[in-house]
């Protein structure tokens, strides 16, 4: 799965509601170490993240960022693409988190059908 699928905020909700779902043990004891990959690939993006802005920002006469109102990073025209395109790059990566089968999910699910399309990339048939 792309990282891009990952930091997504519609996956994000969706595996979050799928982690409070009433699913066999086995399946939710699964689902638990995809949560943990899950969470250590976004901590792990955002302090490349972080690293990249400090990279790339804008910074004042002592060498440190200068952030505009709103909390964002200033970064000059020639910089921005370079953060742009670092980002991209590794939002491109993939990650492997597993997969589960829907049949192993147990009938009690309750999920809508947007809900189940942001998590078809972790979802067999």
């Amino acid at each position: 799965m792309k990282l891009s699928k990952l930091v997504d905020p519609t996956f994000q909700t969706a595996l979050k509601k799928l982690s409070t779902q009433d699913i066999p043990f086995r399946s939710a004891f699964k689902l638990k170490g995809m949560i943990k990959q899950v969470n250590e690939a976004l901590a792990d993006y955002e302090n490349v993240r972080v690293d990249a802005l400090k990279r790339f920002g804008e910074k004042d006469d002592k060498g440190e960022l200068v952030v505009a109102e709103g909390g964002s990073v200033k970064l000059s025209e020639e910089n921005a693409q370079g953060f742009v395109k670092e980002l991209q790059d590794l939002l491109n990566d993939n990650i492997d988190i597993g997969s589960l089968k829907v049949a192993d999910l147990g009938d009690k699910l309750s999920m809508s059908a947007a809900e189940l399309m942001a998590l078809e990339d972790i979802l067999l048939d």
